[in-house]
C-alpha cells in the first residue's frame, strides 16, 4: 500500500500534532504545584517546619528547600506519577521525602530516614 504525498503530509501533521499536545500536558501537568509550600514533617507529634519552594525551570519542575535562613536545592528532586521525591539534609544526615498532592492546596506524604520515620503535610502559601 503506498500513500499519496497529500495522505504523507495529513498523517505527518496529525502525528506532530498528538506529540505536542502530549508534551504540552506532560509539561502543564505541575503546573498547580508551583509556589511555595510550608511543610510539617513529623513523628509522635514532635514537629519540624520547612518550606518547599516548587519552579519550573526550562520547563521542569525544580525544588528547593528553606529552613530558618538557609534555602538549597532537593537532592535528587523526580517528579513522577504525580509523586515527588527527594532528599533533605537534616543533622547531618539525608533524609527522603515522598508527597502527592491532596486536593489543590495540600501535599502529604511520609519522610524516614535516621532510623526514624513519620508523616509530612504541607499547605500552599
Amino acid at each position: 500500500m503506498q500513500l499519496s504525498k497529500d495522505k504523507l503530509r495529513t498523517l505527518l501533521l496529525l502525528c506532530v500534532c498528538v506529540s505536542l499536545t502530549a508534551i504540552t500536558v506532560l509539561a502543564q501537568d505541575y503546573k498547580p504545584l508551583l509556589g511555595k509550600w510550608a511543610m510539617t514533617s513529623e513523628t509522635d507529634g514532635d514537629p519540624v517546619n520547612w518550606t518547599l519552594s516548587l519552579k519550573d525551570a526550562d520547563g521542569k519542575l525544580a525544588a528547593s528547600l528553606v529552613a530558618g535562613d538557609n534555602e538549597m536545592p532537593a537532592k535528587e528532586f523526580s517528579y513522577t506519577d504525580g509523586v515527588l521525591k527527594f532528599k533533605v539534609p537534616y543533622q547531618g544526615e539525608d533524609y527522603d521525602i515522598e508527597l502527592k498532592a491532596d486536593g489543590p492546596n495540600k501535599l502529604t506524604g511520609t519522610w524516614s530516614g535516621g532510623g526514624n520515620s513519620g508523616k509530612t503535610t504541607g499547605v500552599k502559601n
